[in-house]
């Protein structure tokens, strides 16, 4: 009896110990929480907060980096010797726009940080999820982060479609299309989404598929005006395809929308994105093999607050086949690589999808998609701010590049908003019903 009491203590103790081993190994998502071997990338320290509440939320529009210098600038004239920390599309990029074109590269800042709340629920999905039959889904998880030491690419990928953003949120913000010369036109949008932690009337049971409500609402121009989206994202959209419903203000009618999946257009983008180009990527990985191909350090766009400034206009951001590099911000992170290959039988414009997904906040951070042939058509940038009033890493605006035709798509844009996102407010489920549309559409 001793003996098994000594045997269960040490054991105990050595669990103990491997616990806390692997704690200082890894940060409470599963980041390497180490600088890496130049120190290019420095440790993680717990992330980044200037104590800003909502009561002076005025301090988001503020850089707190404003001062950091620019370390150096990669062009098409220098790219080749920083190849290893570059993308194919990032290169392309840089190749096709060889007059004004550059990445600013600035001192690396871990600065992504959240609610003590959203650390334990990831540390206890780490001991219970699991994917179901096919990877389409996760059970037996709690709230977000289902696989914080992925073993595979759709882990991964589950984690972005399952990261926090606050809870619930509402912005309103600008989409811009631009042509080939430089041309832009601008689109209003307000996007609102809940997830179960903030809806009111959330059923555990009936809803337990469901991982997302959301409504986005076109506010200009005017012949657009009062169109909305309707969506209730489904966690296994191959047991239940994502619920979604189109308000159209002009004929006043709702209809259901099973076109807003998969390569289903996009929102008035004029045919630039996919319905699951939206958060770099949405909706079902059901229809692509994924493979896992580990990390790598790559210079990816971050702590872009000059995104968010009031004094930014889209005459100053906008350029001929690309944004003003002067008000977008690259830094040094270690990123998971995913590689989607169409599955046979099935079909998507993109035969082949690649994501360079950042370690420490699981946010898809670079994405490169491919037609067909395998030329590379689109690449996709998600522009990383720290909303540190809500502890929360999400995007100051997304851009797809169509390298097919020299057109491109900006959108998330808040600089013309009143205020920053407004996250972790109480919802109502009735708030996202069909019912509740004609009334949200009225001009």
């Amino acid at each position: 009896m001793t003996k098994a009491i000594t045997i269960s203590v040490l054991a105990a103790t050595l669990a103990a110990s491997f616990s806390l081993a692997a704690a200082q190994e890894f940060t409470p998502l599963g980041a390497e929480a180490a600088g890496n071997a130049d120190g290019s990338i420095p440790a993680w320290t717990g992330g980044f907060s200037r104590g800003v509440t909502w009561s002076d939320i005025g301090k988001q529009f503020v850089d707190p980096f404003a001062d950091d210098p620019v370390k150096f600038s990669i062009d098409a004239s220098n790219y080749e010797s920083y190849r290893d920390n570059l993308t194919p599309g990032q290169i392309e990029q840089l190749r096709r726009n060889p007059d004004g074109y550059r990445l600013n590269i600035y001192e690396t800042r871990r600065t992504a940080k959240y609610p003590e709340y959203v650390y334990e629920a990831a540390q206890k999905n780490a001991q219970t999820a699991r994917l179901v039959a096919g990877g389409n889904g996760v059970l037996d998880y709690q709230g977000y982060y289902p696989f914080i030491h992925p073993k595979s690419g759709v882990e991964v990928l589950w984690n972005h479609f399952m990261r926090y953003r606050g809870g619930s949120l509402l912005r309103t913000h600008t989409q811009v299309i631009t042509q080939p010369n430089g041309a832009f036109s601008e689109v209003q949008l307000e996007d609102r989404a809940a997830w179960p932690e903030n809806l009111n009337g959330f059923d555990p049971v009936s809803d337990a598929n469901i991982m997302i409500f959301s409504t986005q609402k076109v506010t200009a121009p005017a012949r657009l005006a009062g169109n909305i989206l309707l969506v209730q994202e489904t966690i296994d959209q191959v047991k239940e395809p994502r619920l979604a419903w189109l308000y159209n203000s002009g004929q006043r009618r709702v209809r259901r929308a099973p076109q807003v999946a998969y390569d289903g257009p996009g929102t008035a983008a004029d045919g630039l994105r996919t319905s699951d180009n939206y958060d770099m990527y949405t909706g079902s990985p059901d229809r692509y093999d994924w493979k896992l191909e580990g990390k790598q350090e790559i210079y990816i766009p971050y702590n872009n607050y000059r995104l968010t400034s009031h004094e930014l206009t889209s005459d100053k951001l906008i350029k001929k086949g690309h944004l003003d590099p002067a008000y977008l911000r690259y830094e040094k992170h270690r990123v998971w690589k995913v590689v989607g290959t169409l599955k046979p039988g099935m079909r998507h414009i993109y035969a082949k999808r690649v994501f360079y997904v950042d370690e420490d906040t699981w946010q898809i951070a670079l994405a490169e998609h491919y037609d067909s042939r395998g030329v590379l058509w689109r690449f996709s940038e998600g522009f990383h701010v720290q909303y540190d009033y809500a502890d929360t890493p999400w995007y100051a605006g997304e851009a797809i590049y169509d390298f097919s035709n020299g057109r491109y798509l900006v959108f998330g844009l808040t600089y013309n908003s009143a205020q920053p996102i407004t996250f972790g407010f109480k919802a109502s489920k009735s708030e996202f019903v069909p019912a509740a549309l004609r009334a949200q559409g009225i001009r």
